[in-house]
Formats: structure tokens, sequence, C-alpha cells
């Protein structure tokens, strides 16, 4: 990452993968679930007796309860691109970045009995911005997390220096 211009079109990449990603884990949990519910099924079916209601409610959430925090992550990452947008802009203006976190999030967890199965892992850096102390949660790379710090805190120190006159000794 050399220029804002990378930086953005490195974001917005990741960003796209990251949406592939959820929809995959999405079709994934989705397929899981059906299988459970069918097996579920096919034992109560065989069995010959009357459902209630209230298991057939309890059915129907088998099946729609995996989408529901897929949804909610879709939402999020549609709103990402004016997130990035908005993340460059800052830099751009010179706005220092005071906290930078990353770490690795997977949008599908198995826990089995003795193991838990980690699917569709991501890095995601949470900057805080500028004196509003706006933050942002932005995907990134394993690849990218370095060079992302070392732009980071390269834009960062020098766009400083270059607003504030006094913060350079030759300018006393």
């Amino acid at each position: 990452m050399k220029s804002l211009q990378d930086l953005k079109a490195t974001l917005t990449a990741i960003h796209e993968k990251d949406k592939k990603q959820i929809f995959q884990a999405l079709i994934t949990a989705e397929i899981l679930a059906l299988l459970l519910l069918a097996v579920v099924l096919t034992s109560v079916l065989k069995s010959g007796a009357e459902i209630p209601f209230l298991l057939i409610l309890i059915f129907c959430c088998i099946a729609i309860g995996p989408v529901i925090p897929y949804a909610i992550m879709l939402i999020q990452a549609d709103k990402r691109q004016q997130k990035i947008d908005e993340f460059v802009e800052c830099l751009r203006k010179g706005e220092a970045v005071s906290n930078l976190n990353t770490y690795t999030d997977y949008k599908l967890i198995l826990p089995l009995r003795l193991i838990r199965v980690r699917l569709f892992p991501m890095e995601y850096v949470q900057i805080v911005v500028g004196p509003g102390r706006k933050s942002y949660k932005l995907p990134l790379s394993e690849e990218n997390v370095q060079p992302f710090r070392a732009f980071v805190s390269m834009a960062g120190t020098s766009t400083i220096a270059g607003n504030n006159p006094s913060a350079n000794w030759s300018a006393n």
C-alpha cells in the first residue's frame, strides 16, 4: 500500500471477498440445519404420532434460524463500503489513528462434542480515528495486516506534521 487510492482499492477487494465468505457460510449453515431437520423429521414421522403445533414451530425455527445472523452480517457489509470511503477520507484529511487492533473472526463455528470447527476466517481491524474518535471495523486479509499497520502509522505521522507547523522543531 503506497497511496490512499491503493489502500481504498485493497480494502474494497477484501470487502468483496468478505461478502462472498458470508454467503458461503450462510449456505453451509443452512445446509447443515436442513440436514439436521431432515434427520429429526424422519425419526418423528416414523413414530406415526400426531405432531403438536409447538413442535412444528420449533422445526420452522430450525430451518429459518441460521439465516438471521448472516442476514445481519450482510446488512452490516452493505454499509461497509461507505465506511471504507469515510475512513480513507479521514486519512486524506490528516486525522490521526489513535487505536488500531486486529483480530480474527470466523463466520461459522461448529461446536462439536470435543472440538470446535472454525470455518471462513477473516482478519478484521478495529480503528479509532481523529478527534471525534470515530470507530471503524474493516476486513483485512492476513497478508495485508502488516502493510496496513505500516501505511496507517506512516500516513498518520506525516500528515500530522504537515498540518501543524509547530510540530516540527525547526519551525519554532
